[in-house]
This record gives structure tokens, sequence and C-alpha cells, in this order.
């Protein structure tokens, strides 16, 4: 015979309580301001592996994803510096790279 099996579930909405905890951790509020920020890019590019284990490690640990790891690396790494923006000449060069596949299904 099949048991009688109770499940419940936590609300969805978030609730002030969860709020307060992830607003009092400084990691979170570089995070969040840098998210924020509007529009993103997805960026590839080769890292040693041994720096990927040891971010692999740190976010199952830390319960962080890995994207949420290099945000805030990098969030962290710029916040002391000045940095000048490239000449809109340099910003406009043609891109390099793959071409996007709706483009290639169009262009055939």
């Amino acid at each position: 015979m099949a048991k009688n099996k109770n499940f419940t579930f936590e609300s969805l909405v978030p609730t002030g309580k969860a709020t307060e905890n992830v607003a009092t951790n400084p990691a979170n509020n570089i995070l969040n301001a840098i998210q924020d920020s509007g529009p993103s890019t997805k960026v590839t590019f080769d890292c040693p592996n041994e720096l990927v284990e040891q971010m692999k490690d740190y976010g199952y640990w830390e319960g962080m994803s890995q994207k949420d790891i290099i945000i805030e690396a990098l969030g962290v790494f710029f916040e002391d510096k000045k940095i000048k923006e490239r000449p809109e000449k340099v910003k406009m060069r043609k891109k390099v790279g793959r071409k996007p596949k709706a483009l290639k299904a169009f262009m055939s």
C-alpha cells in the first residue's frame, strides 16, 4: 500500500527576512550592484585548470555560481582602478570571430 505523504512548500515570494541576510553581506552588495548595472555580454576565455578547480570548489561550499565568483572578483579588482575609455574608433571596429547562427542562416 502507498503511504500517505504530506508535502509542504515554502513561499516562493521573498520575505523581508531573506533580503535582510543578503543585504548584510558586503560581497553580495558588490555583486548585486555590478549585475544590476545594465545589459551583459557572454564571454569565453581560457583559464588555468588549477584556478577553475579552485573556483568550482569555492562555489560549491559557498553556494555561488562560477559566474558570480568571476563577476565579484572583477568588481573587486576594478574597484580602486582609474580606467580611461577606449577611443570610439577602437570601439567601433569590426568584431572578429564566429557569426551568430541567426546571421548564418539568413546569409545562406
